[in-house]
């Protein structure tokens, strides 16, 4: 089974933490004064913590070795705010970094100073012994605070030591914004006197820093006071791009860091004996090139897949990865480069980015900006597009999230990025019929099936695969979840009285689920008349985008072009009479375009819904226009008005 999990999640699951400390009783703490008057939650009545001080400072040496040191000081304020803070995890490469924590403590609301003692904090392996090999030196790092409760503080300083990457490249980045405000935020970086570095300061205009040099030593500093949390923005980019943040890197161009990425990565991607031996004992000789991804893909589903950015690239050679069982998003790529090449494709690796190229090629060069690493693979006439951690979800577009975003291909500082493609809307359509019946109590029964084509149902697919070799258990919680999400959409009461998943999705097919579901008081009286919104679920991403208000500072990602269809058939209660028909509705705009009717026929109402995204990616600068239409698509969900009757139900 694969499983794509978080090196965070994998590091929480795995083995179990120290038990935190108690305060002591009647013994003598040292007193911390300084924060005893800092800001307190009735200046910040929304926020559940607050960073007093967010302090780094990053050091390159002439060898391009890194320190990273952090102090943070943050303030709780409510129990959610202890949940998010009690604990502080770090996952790291010990062959490649050296963490060292100088300082952990928490400080009581009234000042009393708790440190954090030795047996609160772990640095264990993430994976047993045996089960990875080229991921043995993966450590997890955790620090559990004593004492935490509502208004204390939680303050750390940690400093991590990396190894010089391939060609002494180096990036740093401070995010200066979070979901909570920080009071104050300090980022310094030290190079040695005369090296070549370049700042960006993502979300900030103007800033200038303090320059100073010193004993061989320039050093830079960034300042920033009171910082507003983040804002995040409905249907935006990944978190961290939304985030504002100050960055230095040594790469002069992308063009500069697409040359040497390809050095490191070609380097490793060698077809050796142990790669052409497992590529030939998956393929059937003369099978067509369709069929060899799957059968390549099928097997490396069956490995565990480590997700997160790409923060590190010290790819490992393609022959020690085909027994691996572990791999991270650079390796899958190496070794399924290689194997795709054994069998005879060309591949071409892609560096992705969600957002367009014109807004990418403005930023700071850094090895960790890049959102993903996809594979462009082709044979004769025709091409696919792969991401290695999803193998199976092989199309002739770019997959989705990176649909009408940019690619790095080429070491060119004039034209380094190209424009990744979209599919069209009626590629990725989504099918649902509802079969639905109103009581005589108000109580509504529906049956719906949904049929997901392309992108649309790409991740259900994965979730097939993944369930299919779940055990009974897991799945039925899994399932469990899923479909009380999909119930809460047609009301807050919701019941899941059963439900089906096709748990035998192919490559490329379409995926089906469905359920039925019970929702009571689903009408509501208005004067002499009933009404009710016809039971079509809203789609989530314009609902966020119809309630989002302010101006934007990043695109609107909408993944993929789709096309929505609803087939609804109402049979309605003995005791009511239609008394109004839900309008036709027709709204075109420069994005798409919505399309809705209904018809009555005796005692059934008969209801179609047509929705359709033409873009997935569109510019800030039509924010506005785009949550018009959105909030337009969501008031122009159908409303049936009915007109109760003194005739009595007929009990089938």
């Amino acid at each position: 089974m694969k499983r794509l999990v978080s090196v965070a999640l994998v590091a929480m699951t795995l083995g179990q933490f120290a038990p935190a400390q108690d305060i002591p009783k009647d013994a003598v703490l040292p007193v911390e004064s300084k924060y005893l008057n800092s800001p307190g939650a009735s200046q910040y009545p929304e926020s559940n913590a607050i960073f007093l001080s967010d302090a780094v400072t990053f050091r390159v040496s002439a060898d391009g070795s890194t320190e990273y040191d952090e102090h943070d000081v943050v303030k709780v304020f409510t129990p959610a705010g202890v949940e998010d803070h009690k604990d502080l995890l770090r996952v790291y490469r010990s062959d490649l970094e050296k963490v060292e924590v100088d300082l952990a403590r928490t400080i009581l609301p009234d000042g009393r100073v708790l440190e954090v003692p030795r047996s609160a904090i772990v640095d264990e392996a993430v994976f047993e012994p045996g089960e990875s090999k080229t991921n043995q030196n993966m450590r997890r790092l955790v620090i559990r605070y004593p004492g935490v409760t509502p208004n204390s503080i939680v303050e750390y300083r940690i400093r991590t030591k990396k190894k010089p990457y391939p060609g002494g490249k180096w990036w740093g980045v401070s995010y200066v914004q979070n979901p909570e405000p920080m009071v104050e935020s300090r980022f310094q970086v030290d190079v040695p006197t005369g090296t070549t570095v370049h700042f960006a300061t993502p979300g900030y205009t103007n800033l200038v820093p303090e320059k100073t040099s010193l004993n061989g030593i320039d050093s830079t500093v960034y300042k920033i006071v009171q910082s507003p949390p983040l804002n995040q923005e409905a249907s935006g980019p990944a978190l961290l791009t939304q985030m504002k943040r100050l960055e230095a890197s040594n790469f002069d161009s992308w063009g500069q860091l697409r040359s040497w990425f390809n050095q490191s990565f070609e380097a490793s991607c060698e077809t050796t004996g142990a790669v052409q031996a497992q590529t030939q004992r998956l393929l059937t000789a003369g099978s067509a090139p369709t069929q060899q991804l799957i059968d390549i893909g099928t097997w490396a589903t069956h490995k565990r897949f480590i997700s997160g950015s790409l923060d590190d690239l010290r790819p490992n050679k393609a022959g020690l990865l085909v027994d691996e069982q572990v791999l991270n998003a650079v390796d899958a790529a190496v070794l399924l480069t290689s194997m795709y090449r054994a069998a005879g494709f060309t591949v071409q690796p892609v560096l992705a980015f969600e957002l367009p190229p014109e807004q990418v090629q403005t930023e700071l060069p850094r090895f960790n900006r890049v959102d993903t690493l996809l594979l462009q693979v082709q044979q004769g006439t025709q091409s696919w597009w792969i991401d290695p951690r999803h193998p199976l979800e092989f199309d002739q577009a770019p997959p989705s999230g990176y649909q009408g975003g940019s690619a790095l291909l080429a070491g060119d500082d004039q034209h380094p990025f190209e424009r990744l493609q979209s599919t069209a809307a009626d590629a990725n359509r989504v099918e649902t019929q509802v079969e639905a019946r109103l009581d005589d109590k108000g109580r509504l029964e529906l049956r719906f099936n949904t049929v997901e084509h392309g992108a649309s149902g790409a991740a259900y697919r994965e979730a097939s695969r993944e369930l299919l070799d779940s055990g009974k258990e897991q799945r039925d919680q899994q399932l469990t979840r899923l479909f009380d999400s999909i119930a809460s959409k047609y009301g807050s009461r919701a019941r899941v009285l059963d439900k089906y998943f096709n748990l035998n999705a192919r490559q490329g097919q379409p995926i089906d689920f469905a359920a039925t579901v019970a929702v009571p008081d689903y009408t509501v009286r208005m004067g002499n008349k009933l009404a009710m919104v016809m039971p079509v679920r809203v789609n989530p991403q314009m609902m966020g985008l119809a309630e989002g208000t302010g101006t934007r500072t990043q695109p609107i990602r909408l993944d993929h072009p789709w096309r929505e269809d609803v087939r609804l058939r109402l049979h309605l209660p003995q005791n009511a009479d239609i008394s109004e028909l839900p309008a036709t509705v027709q709204i075109n705009s420069p994005f798409g375009s919505y399309f809705a009717t209904a018809r009555g026929e005796g005692r059934e109402v008969f209801y179609y819904s047509r929705l359709v995204m033409n873009e997935a990616l569109i510019p800030k600068e039509q924010a506005g226009e785009l949550a018009q239409f959105a909030r337009q698509v969501i008031q122009a969900r159908g409303k049936l008005l009915l007109t109760p009757n003194n005739r009595t139900a007929i009990t089938p």
